[in-house]
């Protein structure tokens, strides 16, 4: 299935998605900082991002921005945050593929963590002749 990155400061909410995106058959890998984000992503390009909005060093935003200015086909990003403002949310679907405010169902994570993945792929199929 697919690698995840899951980029969330919060250790118990670090957990938490880890468990529930594991247990869905997403290989996942947890990270607490956005310079470890970019890290992490220079040595593999994840299928997805799953990023946090406020983070310790960077916000999400920037990691985001950062991507899009230095990959030429950077990972789908769904932001998730506690943090949701009209302005937030506009931002995130500029810079990503999508928004998800905390506290997240367990149903709408999965789905929309499906749907991200779904996009991405339809994104690089080969032209039908």
């Amino acid at each position: 299935m697919a690698d995840v990155l899951v980029v969330e400061d919060d250790a118990d909410t670090l957990k938490l998605v880890t468990l529930i995106l594991s247990r869905a058959g997403y290989q996942v890998l947890p990270v607490e900082r956005g310079a470890e984000a970019l890290v992490q992503i220079a040595k593999k390009r994840p299928d997805a991002i799953l990023l946090d909005i406020m983070l310790p060093d960077m916000d999400g935003f920037t990691v985001a921005q950062r991507l899009k200015t230095t990959m030429p086909d950077p990972p789908p990003i769904l932001f998730f945050s506690a943090r949701g403002s009209p302005e937030d949310q506009v931002t995130s679907r500029i810079l990503g593929d999508g928004f998800l405010m905390k506290p997240v169902r367990l149903s709408t994570l999965l789905q929309a963590m499906r749907k991200v993945l779904e996009a991405n792929e339809k994104k690089v199929e080969p032209p039908k002749n």
